[in-house]
């Protein structure tokens, strides 16, 4: 062993810092949440400046309690939640709080750009199944007309880990496979695409050098060694989305196989070696792989984890307070209640839908209460719904003539054995869990071994650190009334779009 790699995991609400051999062995993990601004209805947000600070403290934390000499680690890559949007003036310094890709006050804006550009064009430049208030473009044009001094004082339009890169290197330099969801990046020609910038009315010199993923962004800067603790040699490279990383990390990245994280949202992956052609009936998300020439059928689905996150807040802060584990409380009760919690079904849209609804107006329900209803009941309820959506996914998948013969866990919920039998169970396909805890981090970690020579390439380092995990196989008793449950929530949501529709404001 030559030294170490730093993996970090800038996620929605949480940032995890890991450090590896250069063998991708586990050295240390260190992890903090944090909680999201949410002042203004549909706005979500976050200080752009925490997003460093949190990072420089936890580097901190994992150099201590580590005790790995800083001039031992090698180079870091960061694993990074896509689209969340950060604009800085000239002298590189935030104008405003960051736009978090949760944020939807761009709801208008997202329409516009759909009826001028098209479904079928946004999809062959950018690999979207359609356009919502998630993706930076529309967020742009919505400062353009809400904010005209921010927009009119923006000289850099970043990503959260182009802007930690940036603090890291003093260099505005991305990759290419977080900005294919920014609307501004064509995928195929591998340009930025110019339309959107004049329809945006922004310049290309506004936005970040682009690069491969794994590839050198800079050295540590002396400013950010001094905040950190790093040595300023070690190198900086870039990394890729968090769930492509997580797909790196899981060793899970080679046609025909796919990959499902249940972390503050639900994502779905599955790796093929063709761009999908558009298929206005069946809408899907295909885009650039972090390995070129191979692409990434992309899903996902707003509030997962977070579903959990929320209902654990509001109705167990007295077992909180008493230092139980919450999330193992939930699934123990959740295993009291029988498979379809006896018709209790919940939508679980506590920010939108994403795919393959895209309905920013689709709201959390809870349907079939009855007096019978125990606490039990809704705990299992909920981890159906985050099946039901991983449900909807993959029978998208298989409806492009993808065969999908079983699915690979990761993220928190991989963590729960009660769920992840409920997943086997409701999409009638055997769900694996991955050996690797965090997965992300990993695949950062071999990212940054990739830019620094450590491993020759992607591929060949996934071969050389992947493993196997627990094996959930379905129940077939269980079959008949998922089944059921399932068509009740398809059902649930059809016959409330006019209800989101006519109150989502």
């Amino acid at each position: 062993m030559t030294g170490y790699l730093l993996g970090i995991d800038a996620g929605t609400t949480s940032f995890k810092t890991a450090l590896y051999t250069d063998e991708g062995a586990a050295v240390h993990i260190v992890k903090e949440e944090y909680v999201l601004l949410t002042q203004k209805a549909g706005w979500v947000e976050y200080r752009a400046e925490d997003y460093w600070t949190l990072l420089c403290r936890l580097i901190k934390k994992l150099l201590a309690e580590s005790g790995i000499p800083p001039e031992k680690i090698l180079a870091l890559a960061v694993s990074s939640q896509g689209e969340t949007l950060i604009c800085l003036d000239e002298s590189g310094k935030p104008l405003m709080n960051a736009i978090c890709w949760l944020d939807n006050r761009s709801e208008k804006e997202a329409d516009r750009i759909r009826v001028h550009f098209g479904k079928k064009v946004i999809y062959e430049k950018s690999g979207q199944a359609d356009v919502t208030a998630t993706w930076p473009a529309t967020k742009i044009l919505w400062l353009k007309e809400k904010m005209p001094e921010v927009f009119g004082k923006t000289a850099h339009y970043l990503l959260l880990e182009d802007y930690l890169l940036y603090r890291l290197t003093g260099c505005y330099v991305c990759e290419e496979n977080l900005w294919a969801s920014s609307l501004l990046y064509d995928i195929n020609k591998d340009c930025w695409w110019p339309e959107m910038l004049h329809y945006l009315d922004i310049t290309a010199e506004q936005l970040p050098d682009r690069k491969g993923c794994g590839q050198p962004a800079g050295m540590v800067s002396a400013s950010a060694s001094g905040q950190t603790g790093l040595s300023p040699d070690t190198l900086v490279v870039t990394g890729a989305l968090d769930q492509t990383c997580g797909s790196i990390g899981a060793g899970k990245i080679f046609p025909g196989e796919v990959t499902e994280t249940t972390g503050s949202c639900l994502a779905v992956s599955a790796a093929v070696d063709r761009f999908v052609p558009y298929c206005e009936e069946r809408p899907i998300t295909c885009q650039n792989h972090a390995v070129k020439g191979r692409y990434t059928i992309l899903l996902w689905s707003q509030t997962a984890g977070m579903v959990l996150k929320w209902y654990a807040g509001c109705f167990f802060s007295k077992e909180f307070r008493e230092g139980e584990n919450i999330y193992r409380l939930i699934d123990r009760e959740a295993e009291k209640a029988a498979a379809g919690s006896e018709g209790l079904v919940m939508l679980p849209h506590l920010s939108g839908a994403s795919n393959p609804e895209y309905n920013s107006m689709a709201r959390g329900v809870f349907y079939g209460m009855t007096l019978g209803h125990e606490r039990k009941h809704f705990s299992r309820a909920i981890l159906e719904a985050v099946a039901y959506m991983l449900r909807r996914n993959i029978e998208q998948i298989e409806g492009i003539g993808e065969n999908v013969s079983g699915i690979y866990s990761m993220g928190g919920g991989a963590e729960s054995d009660i769920w992840c039998r409920i997943k086997a169970d409701v999409t009638g396909k055997r769900v694996e869990t991955v050996q690797v805890k965090e997965c992300a981090c990993l695949g950062a970690a071999i990212l940054a071994g990739v830019g620094a020579g450590i491993f020759p390439d992607i591929d060949s380092a996934v071969r050389k650190v992947s493993g196997r995990g627990k094996l959930f196989v379905p129940t077939e008793e269980n079959r008949a009334v998922y089944d059921r449950s399932f068509g009740a929530y398809i059902d649930l949501y059809n016959a409330l779009v006019p209800v989101f529709r006519k109150y989502g404001d």
